[in-house]
């Protein structure tokens, strides 16, 4: 690549620039030639860049982000994939499959495209990205620039002071269940460009390798996809658009998880009702298990939070906090257990604490926008408790944990992270 890395980023950024304001300045214009920019030479070096920092496991192919790096060389890389594009020569890869475990104890399925097609991908969503964010609602926060979860849930919890009764969504297999074809007819609303769309056909269209067999999907788009996430925003829009303007209801999505506050129990049974009809068109259902409407001294969760009303003492009257969800704190523990088990006792404590603290400082950054103070020092007495059967199994001690010898401030004076001390 012979431009110097700040002149392609600037040259990305305007390029997105313009097609923002071209599509916001009409909202029912299609864009019919897009495929050439996607292997121009700033758009293919943005998009390596963006992967590479997300790093992630290799696919099916077996080819890492270290292999191009260290033996093929990230030129060499670029130029394969600008040429394989610009010829018209390229395939979609099979996705590997495999399964991360969640904090409630169950797996999620996760789908890995090959780094090439993670790269391509990424391309895609580079020069597409800007003419759908000129149409997404503000009621939308999930994996979309310059917002956050934690901007979510701060909404959430400045709206249900006001709309006290909440319906909890929750979609049945959502990545899973998403209809090609529907989704495509919502792509096309904005892309007309043949050769970008039948680039995106085939990605949702390509095999999943799972315990040695290649499966077709009828429907979903693989999590783990770069694009995934913005193809899910842009069929959820669909939804989004008829709950944005309604200033009774207020709706905050993230991905696939929303709630919709509301002013009255009949009103929410209203929501829900209407919400099914939706959902039904766009061939979608919803998790009749976890989905429910309730009132907010019941308490949801959204988002790693529970909201609930609880009584203030200070204030003598009712108000609404969010506090960290048990079962997050639950497997934030499971976490940490696993972590002090994978060390041999060879490996010298402050090793040990130096991994942990970057999993507390994790889990600190994003609930210290809450009532987390008590989940916080649960937290900090079940990391010590780990570290002092670690210790003492090390020193081939016989106590039962240890604690009078290695007290709490034994191992916060040899480095460890004091998680409530990280929440200020």
């Amino acid at each position: 690549m012979s431009m110097t890395k700040e002149h392609q980023i600037c040259k990305v950024k305007s390029f997105q620039d313009r097609l923002c304001l071209a599509s916001k300045a009409n909202s029912s214009r299609t864009f019919g030639i897009l495929y050439d920019k996607i292997y121009r030479q700033e758009i293919l070096f943005e998009a390596w860049k963006r992967v590479k920092k997300n790093r992630g496991s290799c696919g099916v192919d077996k080819v890492h982000i270290r292999t191009v790096i260290e033996d093929i060389g990230v030129d060499v890389f670029l130029e394969d994939i600008r040429q394989c594009l610009m010829n018209e020569e390229y395939t979609a890869s099979v996705i590997k499959r495999v399964f991360i475990p969640k904090d409630n104890g169950a797996k999620r399925p996760l789908g890995i495209p090959t780094l090439k097609d993670r790269v391509i991908q990424m391309a895609v969503k580079l020069v597409i990205e800007p003419i759908f964010e000129a149409d997404f609602a503000d009621c939308s926060y999930g994996f979309r620039p310059k917002r956050s979860n934690q901007q979510a849930a701060g909404e959430v919890h400045k709206l249900v002071n006001y709309n006290k009764w909440v319906v909890d969504v929750d979609l049945k297999s959502y990545f899973d269940t998403i209809a090609h074809d529907q989704l495509m007819n919502c792509v096309r609303q904005r892309i007309r460009d043949r050769r970008l769309l039948a680039l995106i056909y085939q990605w949702l269209k390509a095999g999943i390798l799972e315990e040695g067999k290649i499966r077709r999907p009828e429907s979903g788009t693989p999590q783990g996809g770069v694009l995934s996430p913005l193809l899910s925003n842009i069929y959820l829009h669909e939804i989004d658009k008829l709950w944005c303007n309604n200033q009774s209801v207020r709706l905050i999505r993230y991905a696939d998880d929303a709630v919709f506050l509301c002013r009255s129990e009949a009103q929410a049974n209203w929501v829900l009702a209407k919400l099914k009809e939706q959902l039904s068109a766009l061939s979608l259902t919803l998790n009749e298990e976890k989905t429910k409407v309730c009132h907010v001294r019941d308490g949801f969760n959204f988002l790693g939070f529970t909201y609930k009303e609880a009584y203030s003492y200070s204030s003598l009257k009712p108000v609404r906090i969010k506090f960290p969800n048990p079962q997050r704190v639950v497997g934030m523990q499971r976490k940490i257990k696993e972590a002090v088990k994978e060390f041999p006792l060879g490996v010298h404590l402050t090793e040990v604490i130096k991994t942990i603290n970057r999993k507390l400082s994790g889990w600190a950054q994003y609930f210290k926008v809450g009532n987390s103070y008590d989940a916080a020092l649960k937290l900090s007495n079940y990391t010590c408790l780990q570290l002092r059967i670690f210790w003492r199994r090390r020193k081939q001690r016989k106590d039962i944990n240890g604690y009078r010898k290695w007290p709490n401030d034994y191992f916060y004076n040899k480095g460890l992270h004091y998680v409530p001390k990280l929440l200020r």
